[in-house]
């Protein structure tokens, strides 16, 4: 693996690489004069190559503008109905979609946005983009112009406290490449892959770009109806509930998913996939694997199994009936998706790794998945979060002992811009503090508070924000009252600044 250059600093390097790897070493090492390299192996960035700014792309200036009426999000309840055609050979998707929701904004509507992620330049340069056509607002034609990952949408108005529907006719070039969002032999990655409506809150419309060495996401929760006609030989494994079995034409079969209150819908398909099945109380655990991921499929039913049965006693109750664990062959460690989760099986994979990585995307069901955040501007509440609820499941919580790094200028808070505006350092220090010191972070927490108040405290902040969107100073504030506890003291000393939300 090549390295662009590497920066001498004071840190605890293992313990990323255990989550973002899965790698089963110890997290606990630590040498004044650690090495770090300013790549990651099993981050999302292209392997054996240094890090890209041509992949980093700018935040899109003409969404920068701040509402006039702050406390707002939305628009809610947005209801997804899809009905796609995925050509196996031409590893295309073709498809309708149309949008339904309510304009809870407190104004009139000129505009809307969706994001396409998958013209992100990483998938551009593999093949890959989304094409849209025919778009209309509640049955009439709107204008609309793509720019990036972006698709602006204007020339109508609509009414505050309305509802009002998207429709548009959509292609996706599934890109080649072993990532979430592409192909590689016989399995197909489908993550961030139709175009999905942008958040407006008190920032505006959040039309943010793709981070390509982590995640940008920020959607709201909703409900999603999908039809899916492709190959009948393909196993399919998506968010949500199969509705009955597949009705099969000809060469072709046509699969009905539904799924409630979730902020994405994602699809993982290979025709030789085997499927293992248990249940973790009242919710079926199903794994995904290949003959030759076949020797880690009881490992990750086991870890399926115990971590949901384990977060949802410490933090609150899985909602969904089902959890897809799906086998991949991905240069990375794992993503998560509502009700399903990529795990990448390689060479190097081993059943406690593989175990470990299982258990790390699933705690971004609760961290993410059911109370979201914006990925972008504080990636903390959702990494740092999955990190610590790894180390909870491993037994490993006393390991989770990493300093922060030397430059004050780094905080537990910043935003993604924060980190990229300054290179490959930037990034190598993303995934330090966002993993590393921020699960040490919450670590400490539980220590400062006790077992018994810390996870009390949890599952108030998951009981208010279950299904909704999380900030910091939301998890400050309900930690604080949970507890009693005046705990400015403690955030400021682990660099986790309200004011890094300001700017």
């Amino acid at each position: 693996m090549s390295w662009k250059k590497s920066i001498r600093r004071s840190v605890q390097w293992a313990s990323v690489l255990t989550i973002l790897l899965g790698t089963a070493v110890s997290p606990t090492f630590a040498h004044a004069e650690s090495v770090v390299p300013n790549r990651v192996p099993g981050a999302y960035q292209t392997p054996n190559q240094p890090l890209s700014q041509s992949l980093l792309q700018a935040k899109d200036p003409a969404t920068t503008k701040k509402p006039e009426k702050k406390g707002v999000l939305g628009p809610i309840h947005p209801r997804y109905e899809m009905n796609v055609n995925y050509d196996s050979k031409a590893h295309q998707i073709n498809g309708t979609m149309k949008v339904q929701f309510t304009n809870n904004l407190k104004q009139d509507l000129t505009e809307l946005y969706f994001n396409l992620w998958g013209n992100a330049a990483v998938f551009k340069e593999n093949g890959g983009g989304i094409d849209v056509q025919n778009v209309k607002v509640n049955g009439k034609k709107a204008r609309y112009e793509v720019r990036d990952t972006s698709l602006h949408l204007q020339g109508f108005s609509l009414k505050a406290n309305k509802k009002a529907s998207v429709e548009m006719d959509f292609t996706v070039s599934v890109p080649e490449g072993q990532d979430r969002f592409g192909w590689s032999g016989t399995t197909v990655s489908l993550g961030n892959w139709f175009p999905i409506l942008v958040v407006y809150d008190d920032e505006g419309w959040n039309v943010d770009p793709y981070f390509p060495y982590g995640e940008s996401f920020y959607s709201l929760t909703g409900d999603f109806d999908v039809t899916v006609t492709t190959d009948k030989s393909q196993v399919i494994a998506a968010t949500g509930t199969e509705k009955g079995r597949p009705k099969i034409v000809g060469n072709q079969a046509v699969h009905h998913y539904v799924a409630k209150n979730v902020r994405d819908f994602a699809m993982e398909m290979d025709p030789t996939y085997h499927v293992k099945s248990g249940m973790a109380g009242n919710t079926k655990v199903n794994v995904y694997f290949t003959d030759k991921q076949a020797k880690f499929a009881d490992a990750m039913l086991e870890s399926g199994i115990d971590s949901l049965k384990l977060y949802s006693e410490k933090f609150g109750k899985y909602p969904w009936p089902e959890l897809d664990v799906v086998s991949m062959e991905g240069w990375f460690g794992g993503m998560e998706y509502p009700q399903l989760v990529m795990i990448s099986i390689t060479d190097n994979s081993t059943v406690d790794r593989v175990k470990s990585v299982v258990a790390h995307e699933n705690g971004h069901q609760w961290f993410y998945g059911i109370i979201g955040d914006n990925e972008y501007d504080e990636p903390w509440l959702d990494e740092s979060f999955a990190t610590f609820s790894a180390a909870l499941y491993d037994g490993t919580l006393d390991s989770l002992t990493a300093e922060p790094l030397e430059d004050p200028s780094y905080h537990l808070s910043s935003k993604v811009s924060d980190f990229t505006a300054r290179g490959d350092e930037g990034v190598d220090a993303y995934y330090y503090m966002i993993y590393s010191y921020g699960a040490r972070t919450l670590n400490d927490l539980r220590k400062e508070l006790g077992d018994e108040q810390f996870y009390r405290s949890m599952q108030a902040y998951f009981k208010e924000k279950k299904f909704g969107v999380t900030t910091t100073a939301d998890f400050i504030r309900i930690m604080e009252q949970t507890s009693g506890r005046d705990l400015s003291g403690f955030f400021a000393d682990h660099r986790v600044y309200l004011s890094d939300q300001e700017n």
